[in-house]
């Protein structure tokens, strides 16, 4: 027969089966079947320059992300697998072939200062800030870790009421951000 003589070109490939957010390490995938159409996908990753064991579960057909335990303590590769593949379980979004879009600079910068905003104590004592803390929001940030600093750099210039930047320790070329407390209430 002819049709013999011609090969079966393959599927083409998914392209978050393979995708790395910017800024990340991609360390697991998983993925849950749901019957003919085949469900989302869910990361497990950590910020491309941590030297910690600090890990994170995002999925990318829904919005769960996870990179804390119960005890608010950060999650190693090992939970943070099991969270992905308990919510890969369970998740039913529906793959839809497309990687999450990239935020423009201002958006990702409002990304960042949500953050901040999220780790601002009540009180009277300052909560200092790590790479760390913005690891639940690389897949939606999709920058590296140049990128946060300048956006925290702009919003203690901008905003010295809400994020301090010092230097961190001296004779040290590294910077402390300090996210102030509430104003007291009147």
């Amino acid at each position: 027969m002819l049709s013999s003589l011609f090969t079966r070109r393959t599927d083409a490939q998914d392209p978050a089966l393979c995708w790395t957010p910017p800024g990340t390490t991609v360390a697991q995938r998983y993925r849950n079947t749901l019957g003919p159409l085949e469900g989302a996908i869910v990361l497990v990753y950590t910020s491309a320059s941590d030297r910690s064991s600090a890990h994170a579960a995002a999925c990318l057909g829904c919005t769960y992300r996870a990179a804390h335990n119960d005890r608010r303590v950060r999650l190693e590769e090992t939970e943070a697998a099991d969270l992905a593949n308990a919510h890969a379980a369970h998740c039913r979004a529906i793959n839809r072939g497309l990687l999450p879009a990239i935020p423009d600079d201002d958006a990702a910068a409002e990304i960042v200062r949500s953050r901040l905003q999220s780790k601002r104590p009540h009180g009277t004592s300052a909560h200092p800030v790590h790479l760390t803390d913005f690891l639940e929001d690389r897949v939606d940030l999709q920058r590296d870790d140049d990128f946060i600093k300048q956006a925290m750099f702009e919003i203690a210039r901008t905003e010295g009421h809400f994020l301090k930047a010092a230097p961190a320790y001296s004779g040290s070329t590294g910077t402390w951000f300090l996210v102030q407390p509430h104003p007291p209430r009147k």
